[in-house]
């Protein structure tokens, strides 16, 4: 537990160093509050998802009478919830990883710790573009053909708002694990800091 307390520590510090609003440039400034506010986006829509789903299971309980459309809305907004908090949860540090190794390192050799994280970060990039580039002839055959999903004369919702963004967290990642593989290889050779 100690270490994750630590490392919860050395985060917490070397993230306030990055986001102090003295050292930020107005793009930087500009780049975090966009993410966050597609987060807070994500976050405010799971509440919605929540308050409908519950409406919906009360509808079906008591009035016998479901809310139409529920499972379209449920599958198409947990795919865009998911893409529009990605590089928020990138930039806190919150993507899921197993960091044993580096946390060894982190001790026992901190550049090759930046070094690995660095590729990692640019990996990371490589396969948000990927998924951008795989994703976007699927927002033009939605826009194009007006795709729905549900059944006419129930309930019908388009398809190319989840789709857009979905191309639009997927450069939001790319450009947010650019940023942290270059904070990254810019540590190297920095003494690391102590308790």
């Amino acid at each position: 537990m100690a270490t994750v307390g630590n490392k919860v520590n050395n985060y917490q510090r070397s993230t306030a160093a990055q986001n102090s609003a003295k050292d930020l440039s107005w793009p930087m400034r500009w780049w975090l509050s966009l993410i966050s506010i597609m987060n807070s986006i994500g976050t405010a829509w799971v509440f919605v998802l929540l308050v409908i789903i519950n409406l919906d299971i009360g509808g079906r309980a008591i009035f016998n009478h479901p809310i139409r459309g529920v499972p379209e809305i449920v599958s198409l907004s947990i795919v865009a919830c998911v893409f529009l908090q990605v590089a928020h949860t990138l930039k806190v540090g919150r993507l899921t990883r197993s960091e044993i190794l580096l946390n060894w390192l982190s001790k026992h050799n901190p550049n090759l710790q930046h070094v690995l994280n660095g590729l990692y970060h640019v990996v990371g990039a490589g396969l948000m573009m990927i998924m951008f580039k795989a994703s976007l002839p699927l927002f033009n055959k939605a826009w194009q053909l007006d795709v729905y999903v549900g059944a006419e004369g129930d309930f019908m919702a388009p398809v190319w708002p989840v789709k857009l963004i979905i191309l639009i967290g997927c450069s939001a990642a790319a450009i947010q694990f650019l940023l942290t593989a270059w904070q990254e290889f810019r540590s190297l050779g920095r003494k690391p800091e102590h308790d």
